[in-house]
């Protein structure tokens, strides 16, 4: 993820930062729940953005996120204002202006004063990230099984964006078989939720060959998609 202004600076943040990618996700965060907003004129692109925020997504997609601006005709010369708490986000050529004060304010300067101090890593945190990688791909087959009814496209799922909600141990003290619950929010696009899933797995080394084997799939949550995806709706997940 890369942001520009056509002052001058730049900076770019990157997934595979710890520090970084908290920032992407509260970017991701700010345009899954920015309420759309009507345009008020057919000028509003064509002023020079003050800011130019791309998002690289794992398809090589990119989104483009800018300040929106209001434009008008006086006199046959035209104004153009920055719109307050407003941004437009352009993905697979097509626009979308959103209404999001904060993530406003951030293109504008916030992203100059991003920490760079990374948070307090602890011995929990690293088991629970190894542990996500290695569930990983057994998640991802059953999300994308699961939507594969439902959407043209597949869904990704972020290791950050899966929680642990239950772990048991089966059989008593320090055997190696567990039934573990898992939550997570699948995405597609520039991290744009899809709905809110639940997995158990066991994973015992008996389970031949991966020893993990997919027990549950739980749909929760099914979340609308904005206008530029509807396109890859092929029915509603029940």
């Amino acid at each position: 993820m890369q942001i520009n202004r056509t002052s001058g600076g730049t900076r770019t943040f990157n997934e595979n930062d710890g520090i970084e990618v908290f920032v992407i996700q509260k970017v991701i965060e700010w345009i899954n729940t920015a309420s759309p907003v009507k345009e008020s004129s057919e000028l509003v692109y064509k002023k020079t953005p003050i800011a130019v925020l791309k998002i690289k997504m794992k398809n090589g997609d990119v989104a483009i996120v800018k300040p929106a601006y209001n434009c008008y005709i006086q006199n046959q010369s035209k104004f153009c204002t920055l719109a307050d708490g407003d941004v437009i986000l352009t993905q697979k050529n097509q626009k979308l202006r959103l209404k999001s004060a904060e993530f406003f304010d951030w293109l504008l300067t916030g992203w100059k004063h991003e920490s760079t101090t990374p948070p307090k890593d602890t011995k929990e945190m690293m088991v629970n990230d190894i542990l996500m990688l290695l569930l990983g791909p057994e998640i991802d087959t059953a999300v994308s099984n699961y939507y594969s009814e439902y959407l043209t496209y597949s869904p990704s799922v972020y290791p950050y964006q899966v929680e642990i909600v239950n772990v048991k141990r089966i059989g008593g003290f320090r055997t190696f078989h567990f039934l573990i619950t898992l939550e997570t929010t699948p995405v597609v696009g520039a991290h744009i939720s899809v709905g809110k899933d639940r997995l158990i797995f066991e994973i015992a080394p008996t389970i031949i060959p991966s020893q993990i084997k997919l027990k549950k799939f739980e749909h929760l949550e099914t979340h609308d998609l904005p206008p530029h995806w509807q396109d890859i709706i092929k029915q509603k997940a029940r």
